[in-house]
Parts: structure tokens; C-alpha cells; sequence
């Protein structure tokens, strides 16, 4: 038997080497600590100069306070101002001089001591430079701020100048006088002003004890500068040298010295300590003390080639040992690593050579019957992928053959049953009528369907998308309340509405939040019992986020429930499939929506209470802008007039009937062609106004018809309208589609659409342009407009409208609303000066009231009309 040995023992040799760890890391830290503490005790030094300095600066100006406080409040001063019209007002003066004179004597700080009256004119001034002492020749400064700014101070109110260089007659003294002036205004008894007291503080009695510390201002100028006086009063209002500590000398320290009231800095040149002088009234001052880090370079040389020896030697140890250790242990180890690597290549047939007789031995028999497995187990996982990729394949055909084979005949069955249920009303066959209202009812619900499973289709493979656009929250939450009404009233089911009238505007997917509120209202309506009442409530938060709540008083859901409701596929219970119907899908399909739309969507319910549905939704969601999505402008507006040409291009035989009806009963003559090499022979030969084109076609399909289209001078400008069976909105607008409709359309999507492009085409007529958000209002003047056989060109957007009487044509006449998104009606008519050389007359219609201001404004207009105040006359 052989003998077993650990490889626990052979490692014992390489505890060795991991003994130098802690002994580097130890080192490391105990050096870097030792010169971080030589670096803290440098600057702490600094720290306490630069207090005593700080201290004894502080000290001298509180005292300079106090000192104007005294003299303000002296006998000899209040005595002359109130002996103002006396005969003995000389000799108060002189008492007044002597006064100030032994003040100055005695504190020997002082340049000057003066009184000025409320004109500025010096009444006494005390010059401790000049030899008499009292100066007869004495100045006006009416004109200086230290003057303007005090006698402007309320009583016991102190004003402090910047510390400057004095001045003579408007001209720097030389030598040159550092000074700071203290200042403070007197009254007369009567409460008047009766002039100020201003001291000249000789600011050398603490510049010239700085030493080896810097003082700057507060902009960095220098104050006093051991190393280099010639640098100091560098100030535009001093000798303006620009010499700066801040802007010039140490620019990179500027940003952390003006921000923080005290501080070190440590470069690897320099180690830095600063303490701000809060001087009150002129901000502050900085002391600043400073060392080259070479001054405590000489131990930490020292220390460092100490701790070098050490370090070398370990290693020198420990290489050796290293070594030893590496010819027992790692040659397996190399050998398991060159094999792993030859696997990882591609070869899986290699295997390890078992040889050793401890744990790597071990290792290596294991690591062989893990090849072995993974062998066995890839050509599963490789069988069950082909399956899963034939199955994923199986599912793509059948979800893209059930939208062309179901949604093409649904389309047909739809378009047939309008059509049925016009010609039957006609006829007055109520009965009839009914049968085919339930016909096409069951076709739209199909196509519900139909839709709700291409959407999860869509949502599992990752290729919805959003498609983002501005709106009026008012006027969307107006379009749904129209559009679920009918089923409200079918249920007797009434819908209370809350919003307040300022929601402004939201930037989102509007298609899919209307799919989303329109899902929520109608599960309200089918699960509550009739005659009852449901809620829509909109709230627009203060962080700018939308909330919708949808509350119905129906049958509610328990805990359970709840939990699984926006599963896919999954009700309530089998009970609530059996009676309301459903495919489970609506809920799954809105709750992934909100998520895309960056929202969540909640719910509180109670059995037999009712449920509360709550969305909260970003009023701007942020994604990539597809500037040929919203850049349908005015090259596509105002084009199809009345018995305009639509030219029609679908290979299905019943979309082309179905649109043909629509359109001829519509008042428009209608082209067709079967095939896109049809379409666009048809469209060079009779240059249609408008352009319907099917995506899905044999031979030549809608993305290279609409290439071709595009790309001929003559067909360019040509609006074209895409139908389709799937969302492929980013395509069609990249290669300059006006619109885009999913297949099958309802008549009232058809003539929303078309209404973009829409005018008369009556040319003899004058044109009458509109320019109005609201589509009501548009809708409104064109009824209006047109029984007076004038042309109309509606356009909701100031910009389309400026677009299109530059690109089109001018109107004879403008009429415009003032209140709208984007540009409002006073933007538009300066832009419009601005563009055109010849005037438009302009009729403004507005429910705004009208103010003087904006009368002004629209002096150019020929009329003013208040919405709902005028006739049709």
C-alpha cells in the first residue's frame, strides 16, 4: 500500500511567503503613517502662528471700535455740536481739536482723527505725521465713499473701509500709508445729521508684526508679503500691479481658500495652512502660512532607506523559500492549467495524466469524470436548444401568418359591416340593422383579441416599442371619456371625472396610455353591476409626475386574486372568465405599458367593494427623438381638398373595395392599384393629392414603393399614408411617410388622418387660413367658412402655419387663436413680420381677455374678436 501524503504538509513551506503580506503592509503603513505625522506636525505649527496672528489682529480692531464708539460720545464733541450757533463755537472747535490730539497722542495708532459736518467738509482733522499736529488746511470729501456710506448709517452704526493705501488731494501718500478707516455719524440734539467721526487706523501696527505668515484680501491681493513686498497693494484701487496670491501665484489652491473659512493643503512641493479675519463690513481677510515640504525631507530620507534595508532583505528571504515551495506544488497545478487551456481551445477529448497520490491527484481523477459529464450534458443541452429554436421558429410563423390570414378578412368583415349597417339605415330595416351591428360588434371584439395576443407576442420578444409625442393631458382625457361612453351607456354606468384645469401637457406614448386608461374604464364597466357609478380621477404632482385612479364600486378581488391579476392568461377565477368573458391578456399587456412608460400601476381592492387602480406615469419620458416622426410639417399639410384624388395601392381585393367605399362616399375620386408597380405608374400618370399604401404586397412591397416615391422630384412632396399589419412607425418615417395606420382601420381613423391634408380646392376663392389648437374650434370655423365658399387651410401649430405660407401659399386672410402651445398667437404675428415683406390682414379670436397691453400689441391686426361673442355674420 502505498503511502498517502497531504498536500496540506507541503503547504506549511508556503505559509512562509505568506508571512511577507502583513510584514509589507505593516511597513508600508508605518512609513507612510510616520510621515504624515512629520507633515501633521509641520502644519499644526503653522496652525498655531497663524491663531496668534489671527488673535492679535482681531484683538487690535476690536479695540479700534471702541476707540470711535468713545470718541463719538466725547464732551468736547457734544459740546460743539450743540453750541452750533454760539458764540463760543471757535473755542468748542479748539477743545474739540485738543481732545482728539491727546486721543491720538495717547494711542499712537492712529494716521488720522477727524470730524466732518453733514456737508463733508473737514472740521477737525488730527495728522499724527505732521508736526503741529492740526491741520488748517482742511478738505471737502463729500465726494469719497467712506463719507457717502456713513452719514447714509442709522446712529451707533459703524462703517469699516477696505484696507487701502491712503490718499492725499485724490493722489497715493508716499511713502505709502496702509490704512483702514472706522467710521460713525453724529447727531445734532435735534436728531439731525450732524457729520461723522472717521479714524485712519495705521495698518502697519499689525502688518509689520506678520512675520513669515502672508495677509491677503479677500481677492486674493496681497496685504503684506514677507517674501516680496513689491507684490503687496496690488488692487485696482491701490497700485493695481495685478499681483495676486490667488489668481497668479496659486491658482489651484484659489478655489478651496475662498471656499472654506480654514484649512492645510499639502502639495508635493509645498505644505500650506490659511485661517480666515472676518472684518465686518468688508468681508474678510486670509493668513497664510506656508513651507516648502523639503523642510521635513532630511528624516523622512532617513527613515525610508532604514525601512528599504528591511524590506529588501525580506524579500531576499522569502524569494528563496518562493522557489522551493514552487518546484513541489505548482508543477501539477502548471499541467491541470495547460490542459484546461487545451480544452477551452475546442479540444474535449484531451485528459489530465493521473499521477500524483494527494489531493491533486484527487483533483485530477475528478476533473476527468467532469469532462466526461459535461460531454454527455452538452449534446443534451445542444439537442434541446435545436428543439427550442424550431418550436421559437414555429411560434414566429404562426403569430405572422394569424395577423395577415385573420387580421386581412377581419379588416374586410369590419369595413363590410359599416358599410351593411349605412345602407340598411338608408333602407330603414331596424331589424336587419341590428343583426349586422352585432356582426361587426363581434368582428371588432375578434380584433381585440387578435391584437391583445400580437401585443404579448411583441412584449416576450422584446420589439415594443414606444413612439413618444407632446399632448394636452385635457384634451386626451376628453377623447377617452368620448370614446368609452358608448359602452357606459350601453351599461347605464356613470363616469364622474376629476382633473383640475391646469394638467398642462405630457410628453409620452399617447396611443398606448389611451390603450392603457381605455383597458382600465372598460374592465370597470364589465365588472360592475349596472346603473352604478365609476371614477376617473387625474392629479399632477409637484415632482411633475401624472396619477390616474380608476375606481369602480364592482366585485372586487381578494388577496389571492391580486396577487396573480397581471399574469398573463389569468381572471379573477374560472367564474369571472365563465361570465365576463376575456382572454386574461388586458391587464399583462397594461402593466407592461406603464413599466415601458417608465410608471407603476397599483391596485387596492376588496371583495364585493370595488377595486382602485392607480398609474403613475413621468410627465416627460425620455427616450430617442425620431425627428422624422414629428417632422410631418407643413410639406404634408393642407394638400387634399374636396373631390381630391386618392390613389389607393393594396394587393387585397377586399381593402381595396372597403376603402374605395370610404372614400367615394366621402366626396373623394379614388385610383386603385393592385401591385406597387401599378401604384406607381398610376401615381406619375394622375399626381394624386394623397397616397394609401400597403406595407405587406408580392413582387414590390410598400418600403420600396415608398423609396421610389420619395426619390422622384415629381412625387416627393406627395403626403403618403402606410397601412400595415404590424408597428413598423421608426421604418416608414426614416423613409418619409406623412402617417401610419395598423390594419384593419375604422372609418374614423381613415378621415382623422385624412383631415390633415385637407382643404378646398376652390382656387378662384380667397384662402382663409386657421390657426387654432383646439380641433373643435377648427373643425367650427371650417363649417362656417366653407358655406361662405371661401378656401380653408386649418393648421393647429403657429410654426407649421409660419412653414406653410412660406413653402405654399399666402392667405388672403388669417384667422388666429392666442392662446396655444409652442407659439402663441403674439409669437406668431412678429415671426410672421419677420418672414414675409407684404401684410396678411389677421382676425384674432380669442377667450382670453384682452388687456391694454395686449391691445398695444396687436395694433396691427384688423379686428379683435372674443370667442363666443360674434356671429357667423
Amino acid at each position: 500500500m502505498k503511502f498517502y501524503q497531504h498536500i496540506r504538509t507541503k503547504l506549511v513551506f508556503g505559509f512562509l511567503l505568506v508571512a511577507l503580506i502583513p510584514v509589507l503592509i505593516i511597513g508600508i503603513y508605518a512609513m507612510q503613517t510616520s510621515i504624515e505625522i512629520l507633515h501633521e506636525q509641520e502644519l499644526s505649527l503653522q496652525s498655531e502662528t497663524i491663531k496668534t496672528f489671527k488673535h492679535n489682529i482681531e484683538t487690535f480692531l476690536a479695540f479700534t471700535k471702541k476707540d470711535l464708539i468713545f470718541l463719538s460720545k466725547s464732551y468736547p464733541l457734544q459740546n460743539y455740536l450743540k453750541l452750533q450757533n454760539s458764540s463760543s463755537l471757535k473755542m468748542a472747535r479748539e477743545a474739540l481739536e485738543k481732545e482728539f490730539l491727546a486721543f491720538a497722542e495717547s494711542r499712537n495708532i492712529y494716521y488720522q482723527i477727524r470730524y466732518l459736518d453733514e456737508t463733508g467738509q473737514e472740521i477737525v482733522r488730527i495728522d499724527t505725521n505732521n508736526k503741529s499736529n492740526i491741520i488748517n488746511n482742511l478738505q471737502n470729501k463729500n465726494d469719497r465713499y467712506y463719507f457717502t456710506e456713513t452719514i447714509s448709517l442709522p446712529k451707533g452704526k459703524i462703517f469699516i473701509s477696505p484696507l487701502d493705501l491712503n490718499r492725499e488731494h485724490g493722489q497715493i501718500e508716499t511713502p505709502h500709508k496702509p490704512v483702514i478707516r472706522y467710521a460713525t455719524p453724529v447727531l445734532y440734539q435735534n436728531g439731525n445729521k450732524a457729520g461723522i467721526v472717521i479714524v485712519n487706523v495705521d495698518a502697519n501696527q499689525f502688518l509689520n508684526h506678520l512675520e513669515g505668515v502672508l495677509l491677503i484680501d479677500q481677492k486674493g491681493f496681497y496685504l503684506s508679503n514677507f517674501e516680496d513686498i513689491s507684490k503687496c497693494w496690488g488692487g485696482p484701487k491701490d497700485l493695481n500691479t495685478n499681483h495676486n496670491f490667488l489668481t497668479q501665484d496659486y491658482p489651484d489652491l484659489a478655489k478651496q481658500i475662498t471656499t472654506n473659512i480654514e484649512g492645510n493643503v499639502k502639495t508635493k512641493d509645498l505644505m500650506l495652512t490659511y485661517h480666515r479675519i472676518l472684518v465686518s463690513g468688508i468681508g474678510y481677510w486670509v493668513l497664510i502660512a506656508k513651507q516648502p515640504i523639503t523642510k521635513v525631507s532630511p528624516a523622512i530620507k532617513s527613515f525610508k532607506n532604514t525601512f528599504t534595508i528591511i524590506i529588501t532583505l525580506t524579500i531576499l528571504l522569502s524569494l528563496i523559500i518562493a522557489i522551493l515551495i514552487s518546484k513541489i506544488i505548482t508543477k501539477p497545478i502548471e499541467i491541470l492549467t495547460h490542459v484546461t487551456k487545451r480544452i477551452s481551445a475546442g479540444n474535449r477529448q484531451i485528459r489530465v495524466k493521473e499521477q500524483g497520490r494527494d489531493e491533486i491527484g484527487i483533483l485530477e481523477k475528478g476533473f476527468n469524470a467532469m469532462l466526461d459529464s459535461i460531454n454527455i450534458y452538452e449534446e443534451d443541452l445542444d439537442k434541446a436548444k435545436q428543439e427550442a429554436q424550431a418550436a421559437n421558429l414555429a411560434k414566429s410563423r404562426f403569430l405572422a401568418n394569424m395577423s395577415h390570414e385573420l387580421r386581412t378578412p377581419l379588416n374586410a368583415i369590419i369595413g363590410y359591416g359599416e358599410m351593411l349597417q349605412e345602407e340598411i339605415a338608408d333602407l330603414g330595416e331596424v331589424e336587419i340593422s341590428e343583426d349586422i351591428e352585432k356582426i361587426h360588434l363581434a368582428g371588432k371584439h375578434l380584433l381585440a383579441n387578435i391584437n391583445d395576443i400580437l401585443d404579448i407576442s411583441k412584449i416576450e420578444a422584446g420589439k415594443m416599442e414606444l413612439y413618444a409625442e407632446t399632448f394636452y393631458l385635457s384634451n386626451m382625457v376628453d377623447d377617452i371619456v368620448s370614446t368609452i361612453q358608448p359602452l357606459l351607456n350601453k351599461s347605464e354606468d356613470k363616469l364622474e371625472i376629476y382633473y383640475s384645469d391646469d394638467l398642462g401637457e405630457m410628453y409620452t406614448d399617447l396611443t398606448k396610455i389611451r390603450q392603457v386608461l381605455l383597458k382600465l374604464l372598460s374592465n370597470a364597466a364589465k365588472f360592475s353591476n349596472q346603473q352604478s357609478t365609476i371614477f376617473l380621477e387625474v392629479i399632477r404632482e409637484i415632482d411633475d409626475w401624472i396619477v390616474f385612479k380608476v375606481k369602480d364600486c364592482g366585485i372586487g378581488m381578494n388577496v389571492e386574486q391580486k396577487e396573480n391579476l397581471f399574469n398573463i392568461f389569468t381572471q379573477a377565477d374560472n367564474s369571472t372568465t365563465r361570465k365576463y368573458d376575456g382572454a386574461g391578456l388586458g391587464l399583462a399587456i397594461t402593466n407592461h405599458f406603464v413599466k415601458m412608460m417608465g410608471g407603476i400601476i397599483s391596485v387596492e381592492s376588496e371583495l364585493d367593494k370595488g377595486s382602485t387602480f392607480t398609474i403613475r406615469l413621468p410627465a416627460k419620458i425620455t427616450l430617442v427623438q425620431r425627428e422624422t416622426e414629428e417632422n410631418s410639417s407643413a410639406e404634408d399639410m393642407a394638400v387634399l381638398g374636396d373631390g381630391g384624388t386618392i390613389l389607393v395601392i393594396d394587393d387585397e381585393l377586399e381593402v381595396r373595395k372597403v376603402l374605395h367605399n370610404y372614400l367615394t362616399k366621402q366626396g373623394y375620386q379614388v385610383e386603385m392599384a393592385e401591385s406597387g408597380e401599378e401604384g406607381l405608374k398610376l401615381a406619375k400618370k394622375v399626381l394624386p393629392d394623397v397616397i394609401i399604401l400597403d406595407v405587406m404586397m408580392p413582387k414590390m412591397d410598400g418600403w420600396e414603393v415608398l423609396s421610389y416615391l420619395k426619390s422622384d422630384k415629381e412625387l416627393v412632396s406627395i403626403p403618403v399614408i402606410i397601412l400595415s399589419m404590424m408597428e413598423d412607425k421608426t421604418v416608414a418615417y426614416s423613409l418619409g411617410a406623412s402617417d401610419y395606420l395598423i390594419k384593419p382601420i375604422t372609418r374614423e381613423q381613415l378621415f382623422t388622418v385624412l383631415q390633415k391634408y385637407h382643404f378646398s380646392l376652390n382656387e378662384s376663392a380667397p384662402l382663409i387660413m386657421v390657426i387654432d389648437d383646439d380641433k373643435v374650434n377648427r373643425d367650427m370655423m371650417e363649417r362656417i367658412i366653407r358655406k361662405a365658399d371661401f378656401r380653408i387651410c386649418k393648421i393647429e401649430d403657429g410654426w407649421l402655419a409660419l412653414e406653410y405660407i412660406q413653402k405654399k401659399q399666402k392667405p388672403a386672410v388669417i384667422l388666429l387663436d392666442l392662446q396655444m402651445p409652442e407659439m402663441d398667437g403674439f409669437e406668431f404675428i412678429d415671426r410672421l413680420q419677420q418672414y414675409i415683406s407684404e401684410s396678411i390682414p389677421i382676425i384674432v379670436f380669442t377667450a382670453k381677455d384682452i388687456t391694454l397691453e395686449d391691445r398695444i400689441r396687436l395694433k396691427n391686426v384688423a379686428l379683435i374678436l372674443q370667442k363666443g361673442s360674434y356671429s357667423n355674420e
